[in-house]
């Protein structure tokens, strides 16, 4: 048993040490600010601990948290400010705080929306969606690909962080799109501001994460998740 988790978590160090790489190297070739690439890589490390059960991620998390809010404000996103500043920092420390001291390996049930829960979660996410369109674009004064794409990544980051706090498992397809978002939205600031390349990639290996836990969810083994997972995906986004 021992020699099992040792190996699994060898594993896990070389994926890290590849996660890293392909970031740094993005960073690098790809003439991407110092700034960008450190938040990267810090949302990277931050992602590793609490997957590993490490609680001090999520400091990590708080620290990666403001660096993207900073990012964001800088790059002119600035619903992702608004998330990363107001949302995902407090929600790093209070995890930290929840979570500190506790056993190693617990486990959280996940369950499934019913059409009502769905139906609202859907309303709701549309209803914010225009919201916080109409004020960006009142902001920026039209409603561009900016105004669009920082609007997307948003809604989906709120979204999926509700509802994998209710320990919704419909959450992680959410969660899914907020990764796919992260990352067509850094992609377009690297192409538009010649900043992002690093946080493109880190959004893509959340991406593939998340991709990774929905069908772990909607697989044969189904029901429970670690909740070390479960908190990577609240946090993350995060994603």
């Amino acid at each position: 048993m021992r020699s099992m988790r040792s190996k699994m978590e060898k594993k896990n160090y070389i994926l890290l040490f590849l996660q890293i790489a392909a970031i740094a190297v993005s960073g690098v070739f790809g003439g991407d600010t110092t700034f960008a690439l450190i938040t990267a890589l810090i949302g990277i490390t931050f992602n590793f601990l609490v997957s590993m059960n490490i609680a001090p991620g999520f400091l990590f998390g708080f620290v990666y948290a403001v660096c993207n809010g900073i990012l964001a404000w800088q790059t002119n996103v600035y619903a992702t400010f608004v998330f990363m500043i107001f949302m995902q920092a407090p929600m790093a420390l209070y995890s930290f705080w929840k979570w500190h001291g506790k056993k190693k390996e617990t486990e959280a049930i996940m369950k499934k929306m019913n059409r009502r829960e769905l139906t609202f979660m859907i309303v709701g996410a549309i209803v914010l969606f225009a919201i916080m369109a109409g004020i960006l674009s009142a902001v920026n004064g039209a409603l561009n690909a900016n105004v669009l794409f920082d609007t997307f990544f948003f809604v989906c980051s709120v979204t999926a962080c509700i509802g994998l706090a209710a320990c919704y498992k419909n959450a992680y397809i959410v969660n899914l799109g907020s990764g796919i978002g992260g990352t067509i939205l850094w992609l377009y600031k690297a192409i538009t501001m010649e900043t992002g390349i690093s946080m493109a990639v880190f959004f893509a290996i959340v991406a593939l994460n998340s991709a990774l836990a929905v069908q772990q969810q909607y697989g044969k083994v189904a029901g429970k998740v670690k909740s070390g997972l479960k908190n990577l995906r609240i946090s993350v986004i995060t994603r």
